[in-house]
């Protein structure tokens, strides 16, 4: 994949969207191109990295390990680690490698370098941030007696 298909593909992430495509592609020409092996943990629960990773390529698997039997399957397309990526807090989910995976690494120094220098783009981060965690609690509610 070339770093143009990086910036399209970060684009449609729920926590990217309708952000400019010239910040984007500030992120992806910085971060740092990475891949794993199948087997291989991209992320474990409770780790400090505070990277997100954009999976280019491949396939994985994300679950608790409150919950080790509940599986999420991790596709192309999909963004892992965006609250530790933002926040700074340890990682939620343990996330392995099932077939070769590709991710474009973004680390917490580097988002917050680019947030700096664009701040429009940290406010549109922050805006859809908080409206995907108001989504998870408001679904959260209606599952709970």
């Amino acid at each position: 994949m070339s770093r143009d298909e990086d910036v399209a593909l970060l684009a449609r992430t729920p926590l990217f969207e309708n952000i400019d495509a010239a910040h984007l592609r500030v992120l992806v020409y910085a971060a740092e191109r990475v891949r794993f092996a199948p087997g291989e943990y991209i992320v474990r629960e409770g780790s400090e990295d505070q990277s997100g990773f954009l999976v280019t390529e491949g396939e994985a698997e994300a679950w608790s390990d409150e919950d080790p039997a509940m599986r999420l399957r991790i596709t192309r397309g999909s963004f892992i680690g965006e609250g530790a990526m933002i926040s700074g807090r340890v990682h939620g989910l343990n996330v392995r490698a099932v077939t070769e995976v590709t991710c474009v690494r973004i680390s917490r120094q580097l988002f917050m370098r680019v947030c700096h220098e664009f701040p429009e783009l940290g406010r549109l981060v922050m805006s859809n941030y908080a409206r995907r965690m108001a989504n998870i609690a408001s679904a959260l509610h209606t599952l709970l007696p």
